[in-house]
């Protein structure tokens, strides 16, 4: 194996534990308090995940101790914890998943009134409601319901859960055709129990709503168009045929990054679509003609890439590095000796590729950035089982 694959390899393998042992110290904090059991309030900053996440654990550093390492709490460490960005709320409470079993979860806090309203998301994925009524909790879901199982009385998840809530409202008949008429969703959950809250309060007193509305902001796409050169260079025992080195050409194509700010932010998976020519051209003289003969390469180079960039989430200069596969193939790829022109380099090549670079934010409050990267490519020849070609680009994008 040629001594600069090798080298390449194991920067690529080096770069990957890197980014493997960053990503599993990497958290999602966001500004937020907590409220102790003695109903103290505590403001930091609180470690922002999915919902099921959420309902275990609070991972929490306070704002006078940002060099210390973060505190995790449990149900009933805390009586409580909130993330004040977007209003967030969680609450200890045991709940009864299965009939006659506590089990201690931070329920999320949707809406406080004459019956309060609670969200919970099962280690299935099933979401699950809890009205609340003298410091009692009715059980509000829609599982998937076999018809065996059921003798036809539900039908799987469309009306499992209208019972139940004219169960947990039936103190209040003028609601039923409401009830009938809801569908199991959080919009839904939450105005079922505000009209109830309206029709039954006599005091004039406002419901408190923790939440406006579902957070729908978690999935983020990042859209990067981008233009720079590529210098390919020919590894030795490359069946690519060259008769001299590529020139330098232009690169151009367009990134997809989407990330999950619930999970982790910082995390990224890549979609890249790019095109660039590659192209050379040499003279040599032939003493049995006496004369020169001129050879040029050219081609249209199409590019897919689908990678993990893992980008540092702070500031407004951040740092990314990614690594991935590269499926490239050639479009009107050609050969020419003097004015005689055949087809070159035909077929669909795998490889991978490696880059980092920066993103400069334009702005605190928006995702617009100016992306600088660098990048190296390989491709190999799996008819031949050799290494075809290699690359290293420099672009300049804008991300929005």
């Amino acid at each position: 194996m040629h001594k600069k694959t090798i080298l390449y390899r194991l920067i690529l393998l080096n770069a990957f534990l890197l980014l493997i042992s960053t990503i599993y110290a990497q958290s999602n904090y966001r500004p937020g308090f907590i409220i102790t059991l003695q109903k103290d309030t505590v403001y930091g900053v609180i470690d922002y995940r999915t919902d099921k996440i959420n309902a275990t654990r609070c991972v929490f550093l306070p704002q006078d101790n940002s060099g210390d390492k973060p505190i995790t709490y449990h149900p009933f460490d805390i009586l409580g914890y909130r993330f004040t960005d977007d209003g967030k709320y969680y609450v200890s409470k045991n709940v009864e998943l299965q009939y006659g079993i506590p089990k201690p979860v931070f329920l999320e806090y949707l809406l406080q009134g004459m019956k309060s309203l609670y969200y919970y998301e099962t280690e299935d994925d099933i979401p699950v409601y809890f009205v609340e009524d003298h410091n009692t909790l009715v059980k509000i879901d829609a599982p998937k319901l076999s018809r065996q199982t059921t003798s036809m009385q539900f039908k799987d998840q469309t009306d499992r859960y209208i019972p139940l809530l004219h169960y947990a409202f039936k103190d209040c008949p003028s609601l039923a055709p409401k009830i009938d008429r809801a569908r199991f969703n959080r919009k839904e959950m939450m105005r079922i129990t505000k009209e109830y809250h309206y029709a039954m309060c006599t005091s004039n007193e406002e419901c408190i709503e923790f939440e406006a509305k579902e957070d729908k902001r978690s999935i983020q796409l990042d859209v990067t168009p981008y233009a720079g050169v590529i210098q390919y260079k020919v590894p030795s025992g490359s069946s690519i045929g060259l008769y001299s080195s590529p020139d330098l050409s232009y690169l151009a194509g367009v990134t997809l990054a989407i990330s999950n700010r619930r999970w982790m932010s910082s995390l990224s998976g890549c979609f890249d679509l790019s095109f660039s020519r590659i192209a050379s051209s040499a003279k040599s003289f032939s003493d049995y003609n006496n004369s020169y003969y001129t050879y040029k390469h050219s081609g249209t180079m199409l590019s897919g890439k689908l990678g993990i960039r893992y980008t540092y989430p702070k500031g407004i200069v951040r740092p990314f590095a990614e690594l991935g596969l590269d499926v490239s193939g050639m479009v009107n790829a050609k050969i020419k000796t003097n004015d005689k022109s055949e087809r070159w380099l035909d077929g669909v090549y795998p490889g991978y590729y490696a880059n980092a670079g920066i993103n400069f934010k334009l702005s605190q409050k928006k995702k617009q950035m100016i992306c600088v990267r660098a990048q190296f490519k390989g491709l190999r020849d799996m008819m031949e089982k050799s290494a075809l070609v290699n690359g290293w680009s420099g672009v300049i994008g804008y991300t929005f």
